[in-house]
């Protein structure tokens, strides 16, 4: 797999998780507000939050490829290192350097 295939592989693979988290909870609320335990203002509420995040996510993959890898890699450390365990990086793939307020 050549740097780029692997770096659209994880920005891909990033959209997908990151838009599960943003609908999960989204269809919850709108089944409660079906079900009549919840209001308007909850579901105006659940829907502003996650147009919110989805604009954030939308902005993030909006980079170049190699930046978006390296504001992931720092950003969600625990999904990027769970997702890399999997898919390593190809030659020619440089991690970025930890950001100096989290190297002790």
């Amino acid at each position: 797999m050549n740097p780029s295939s692997w770096e659209k592989a994880l920005t891909d693979a990033y959209w997908d998780y990151r838009w599960q988290r943003i609908m999960e909870p989204l269809c919850d609320t709108f089944q409660r507000w079906k079900a009549g335990k919840l209001g308007h203002a909850d579901v105006d509420k659940a829907i502003d939050e996650a147009y919110k995040e989805k604009c954030l996510i939308n902005n993030l993959l909006g980079y170049r490829p190699d930046r978006a890898v390296a504001v992931i890699q720092w950003w969600d450390r625990e999904w990027f290192l769970a997702w890399i365990e999997e898919n390593r990086p190809p030659a020619g793939v440089e991690l970025e350097a930890p950001p100096a307020e989290l190297v002790d």
